[in-house]
């Protein structure tokens, strides 16, 4: 019998048999009695390498990006070198490339390395894996992307409230044409993003037509392409709104190419105030992100889970709206 099957016996979650069994003061005690009891009924015998590997942990916690090139992942780790240095703590960074097998590789790697706990911006897939791992006893927490685990710490941030204050300071200004570039949408930030987009303009009382809607996969090239495509409509968007910093590039580029002036010809706000965008010409209307604060709430929350094996906990940050010179109103 395995961890899942015991667990599936109980009525409980796999990570909540393994903390019984592995950190019992992180439960409450009638459950671990449950648990230990269940597993003498059972026959459930504890992996013994798994045991020999949580015994065995370092003060390192490891960190997988999904695309270490964008400077929001590189202001993440920031944050979180911050706080783990702070409490001596190292931090392993692997970067996932938006590929789940070099995903998959950093996952087995970090836990070959006997990391304490891992921070994870999923790349959609693996979770399979995670659940495995999380069976053996691995401390996860999402950050940024939900990995679809159950029982795990997140911190998040309110995607569909970002999107929507873009929405709408479009809405204030005239704009009844909007446009957007999407992220993938498997990932909770690409899907969220539109929705949010999606709802503010019902709100509106306007729709969201197909052939304003692109998705890209978070990569500049994308952004380029998307830009493109939404420039050869018979009649293009007024605003455009992209869902983060990297395929914004691409759709700068596209809209230079184009001879397109913002915000003359069209109004531009993206996900994400990368530190260039105020240095712009014009300078970019954005949402930006509590990127400081959600790198330091990880990893002092995993900290905290590594010193009193306190139960997960999940946290959504609110963006919120910068406004600079890339939009403009439509109305006299």
């Amino acid at each position: 019998m395995n961890i899942s099957e015991l667990a599936e016996k109980l009525n409980l979650h796999a990570s909540t048999v393994s903390r019984a069994l592995n950190r019992p003061e992180s439960v409450a005690e009638a459950t671990r009695q449950r648990v230990i009891i269940a597993a003498q009924t059972y026959g459930y015998r504890p992996n013994g390498l798994a045991r020999s590997l949580r015994t065995r942990q370092t003060s390192t916690l490891g960190l997988i990006v999904s695309d270490i090139r964008n400077p929001f992942y590189a202001s993440l780790a920031k944050a979180i070198e911050d706080v783990a240095r702070k409490n001596d703590f190292s931090v392993i960074i692997s970067n996932a490339n938006e590929d789940p097998r070099q995903e998959e590789n950093a996952l087995r790697l970090l836990e070959e390395k006997q990391v304490s706990a891992i921070i994870h911006c999923s790349t959609g897939a693996n979770l399979e894996i995670l659940r495995a791992m999380q069976e053996r006893g691995v401390l996860i927490l999402d950050l940024d992307r939900a990995s679809g685990l159950d029982d795990v710490d997140q911190v998040l941030v309110n995607n569909r409230l970002g999107a929507a204050l873009a929405a709408r300071h479009l809405l204030e200004l005239g704009h009844t044409r909007l446009a957007t570039i999407a992220g993938p949408l498997h990932l909770t930030p690409g899907r969220e993003r539109l929705e949010g987009f999606r709802l503010a303009l019902e709100e509106a009382g306007l729709a969201l037509p197909w052939e304003l809607i692109e998705v890209g996969d978070f990569r500049e090239a994308s952004g380029y392409a998307a830009t493109q495509r939404l420039l050869g409509l018979a009649q293009p968007p007024s605003a455009l709104f992209v869902a983060n910093n990297e395929m914004l590039a691409g759709a700068l580029a596209a809209l230079r190419d184009q001879g397109v002036r913002v915000p003359r010809d069209l109004s531009l706000v993206s996900f994400d105030d990368a530190r260039w965008a105020q240095y712009t010409d014009p300078p970019l209307t954005v949402i930006a992100q509590p990127i400081d604060a959600m790198g330091t709430l990880a990893a002092k929350l995993l900290l905290r889970r590594l010193r009193d094996a306190n139960a997960p906990s999940h946290h959504v940050l609110d963006p919120h709206l910068i406004i600079r010179a890339s939009t403009r109103s439509l109305t006299p």
